[in-house]
Order: C-alpha cells, then sequence, then structure tokens
C-alpha cells in the first residue's frame, strides 16, 4: 500500500512538473508572439494611397511572409490580416485595423457670377460645376435668398460637403435677367494648309476628326489636301441611362478612309454613370469593331460636363469609369485614348497609362501633359467637307 501511495505522488509530482513546463512553454510563445509585432502609433492613410503591410510596422520580430499592398480605395475602418514566421521559426498570423481618410475638400470650378433668364427651372446646385474626389454624392447648397422670377443681382456662396466633412464654398452673383444674348463670337476658319505650314514635318501627322455633323465626305479630295490620318465617331449614348446608337456616317466614313488608304482611329462618345455602364459600352464597341481595322487608338470621349453633378458620381468614379472602358477595348486587342480639354485634364482627370487626345483651340497647345494627338481646332476648312471640321495634329515622336 505504502509503495502505491509513493508511486501515485511520484506520477503528481512528475505532472505537475509537466504541466507547469507547459504553460510556461506557452506563456513564453503567447510573449515572443504579442512582443513579435510592434505597429506604428499612426494606423491612418489617404484614400487611395498606395501602402504595404510594412508601412505600419515599428518592429516584427520575425520575418514577414507576404508584404501585401492594402487596399484603400475605401473609406472607413479597414482590417488588415498577414502571415510571418516568428524567431522559433512557427507561422503565425497578425491581424490590426487601419483608417482610410478622405482629407482632400470638395472643388468648385464655376466663375464669380452666372447668369439666367427669368423664369430659370435648373437647380443651380446642378449646372455651377462641382465635386469630390472620393464621395459619390456630396451635399450641394446655395446658400442665400434670391428668387429666379425677379430680376436683380443676388449675392450668394455654394457650398459643398462631403461625407467625410470636407468643405468648399464660393461666393458668387446671380444675375436674373429678362432677357440673356449669348455673346457672338467671330471665329476664324483655320484652312488645312496654313496648318501643313505651321505643323507639318518628318515628326508629325495632319488629320481631321467626323461624325454625322460632318455628314458626307469626299475622301479622296479630303486625303489630296494633305489630310494623314482620321478619327471617326463610331458611336454614341443618346443620353445618361439611354441607348447606344451607331453613327449613320461611321460605315460610309470607315469605307471611304479605308479605301483612300488613310489610318483610322475611334471615339465614342459617352454619358457613361458608373463603371458597369462604361464596361459595356466598351463591349458593344469591340463587337461593332471586330470587322473593321482600326490603325490608331480607340478615344474614350466624356464631355458633359455642364450636368455632372447630376451623374452621382465622384472625380474618382468617373476616372475609373475611363479606365476600366480603355482596359476592356486594351484587353481585346486595340489601343485606349483618353479624350480631354486642357482644362478638365489639368483638374479632373487623373493621369493615366493611355494615350492623350489633347483639345485645345489655340494657335499652341500649352497643356504640360504627354499627348499623342493635339485637336488644335474646331473650325477647320478641307476640300472634300461641307462646312467647319475639327483638325488635329499627331507627334510621332511623343
Amino acid at each position: 500500500m505504502k509503495k502505491i501511495l509513493i508511486s501515485i505522488v511520484i506520477l503528481i509530482i512528475v505532472l505537475v512538473i509537466i504541466f507547469t513546463t507547459i504553460f510556461a512553454i506557452n506563456k513564453e510563445n503567447e510573449r515572443i508572439d504579442r512582443e513579435a509585432v510592434t505597429l506604428k502609433k499612426d494606423l491612418t492613410v489617404e484614400f487611395g494611397d498606395k501602402v504595404k503591410v510594412s508601412d505600419f510596422l515599428e518592429n516584427l520580430n520575425g520575418t514577414l511572409v507576404n508584404d501585401n499592398q492594402i487596399d484603400t480605395e475605401k473609406l472607413g475602418d479597414i482590417e488588415v490580416s498577414f502571415d510571418f514566421i516568428n524567431i522559433k521559426n512557427k507561422p503565425r498570423t497578425y491581424k490590426f485595423t487601419i483608417k482610410v481618410v478622405d482629407l482632400d475638400a470638395p472643388k468648385i470650378f464655376s466663375g464669380d457670377s452666372f447668369t439666367v433668364k427669368v423664369g430659370y427651372e435648373k437647380k443651380l446646385t446642378d449646372v455651377l460645376l462641382s465635386g469630390d474626389d472620393i464621395d459619390d454624392n456630396p451635399k450641394r447648397e446655395i446658400i442665400g435668398e434670391y428668387d429666379v422670377n425677379t430680376p436683380g443681382e443676388y449675392n450668394l456662396t455654394y457650398s459643398i460637403t462631403d461625407s467625410s466633412g470636407n468643405r468648399t464654398q464660393k461666393d458668387f452673383i446671380l444675375y436674373v435677367k429678362e432677357e440673356t444674348k449669348d455673346k457672338e463670337k467671330e471665329e476664324k476658319k483655320i484652312e488645312i494648309d496654313e496648318i501643313l505650314e505651321k505643323h507639318k514635318t518628318e515628326n508629325t501627322k495632319i488629320g481631321i476628326d467626323v461624325s454625322k455633323w460632318n455628314e458626307e465626305v469626299d475622301w479622296e479630295k479630303v486625303k489630296n489636301a494633305g489630310v494623314e490620318f482620321v478619327i471617326i465617331r463610331m458611336g454614341y449614348q443618346t443620353k445618361y441611362d439611354g441607348e447606344y446608337v451607331i453613327d449613320p456616317y461611321f460605315i460610309s466614313n470607315i469605307e471611304g478612309a479605308e479605301a483612300v488608304g488613310l489610318p483610322v482611329g475611334i471615339y465614342f462618345y459617352s454619358y457613361a454613370k458608373n463603371v458597369n455602364q462604361a464596361k459595356e459600352q466598351a463591349e458593344w464597341v469591340r463587337d461593332n469593331l471586330e470587322n473593321y481595322k482600326i490603325d490608331l487608338p480607340v478615344a474614350f470621349d466624356w464631355e458633359s460636363w455642364n450636368s455632372f453633378n447630376t451623374t452621382g458620381m465622384s472625380f474618382n468614379t468617373l476616372n475609373k469609369a475611363a479606365n476600366v472602358f480603355l482596359d476592356t477595348l486594351s484587353d481585346a486587342g486595340y489601343k485606349g485614348m483618353l479624350y480631354g480639354s486642357k482644362t478638365y485634364l489639368e483638374k479632373i482627370w487623373y493621369p493615366t497609362k493611355y494615350e492623350i487626345w489633347l483639345a485645345q483651340y489655340s494657335t499652341k497647345a500649352t497643356y504640360n501633359g504627354e499627348y499623342l494627338i493635339w485637336q488644335m481646332t474646331e473650325n477647320g476648312k478641307v476640300d472634300g467637307i461641307k462646312g467647319d471640321v475639327d483638325i488635329n495634329v499627331m507627334y510621332l515622336d511623343r
């Protein structure tokens, strides 16, 4: 009996030692894991910033398995998880939370005054261009009293606030008048010979872009006039959420241009309000181009700035839509190009990997970014085309 008791006591002592050792090991492992990762104090990051896991680590006692880039295209708290090997060569997973914030205030692009006719029915918040980089639906307000049914001069403030609380305000004068007359501006017509003389070199080509507004084109005469390429509108969206329509002169234009050996590029006039619509439009363009040889880029043409406020888009969403359109066509084997005026290329369109088709009606392009084609006038005169036509310069060395 005494031997049995001694054996039990020894067993208990052994078990206590084993459990104590295991407990000590586990506590040591917990300490190692607890002290393995030290995060930086500031875990906030701006929307869209390119950051990786390591950007938030003050210290890591171990080896990071994958230093993944973190998606910062969503505001608010974002959970981040990463794997590492600790100093005892054990695989571990660690989680922490960062906060994605928007620090940029919305933008207002309206002038210091705006004039309307008595009885004006549109909302001022819709027609005075404004927007936010990230918030698709910022709060727009007109502060001050005014009456569009009573002629007068009203001192008002335009205010726009995004969901992060960033606000921009601009004072302006609203003029309400019995009659408003558009200033008649005499536009100088520019003969293609003048453009050829000034801009044609061994590193440039002179071209035009056409749509149904140019009606029937005599392509033989156009080529003989010195035109070296053409960008043709193959289609357009009728309005926001509207149908997609092939330009009624597209087929005759592309067949006529090909018949005389002119390189052809394409553009589509879009009213896309989101990424999904832009992708759908690109697929429609792709499907309708499959029987044609396209030598030059296919351009995304979005320029409905007078109604941008009603689209429910941020500048970020608009840029994403453009890139999805161009990515879809690039995947189909076409070269992509973004069309934009100097003003909006500098203020709203983001830098892109695709070619730029610059619109700036001037004797000299002053846009500082890179561009492949400069649309220099909408009042060009070319033999073979009735009325005015857009004339472009393509730079072969850019």
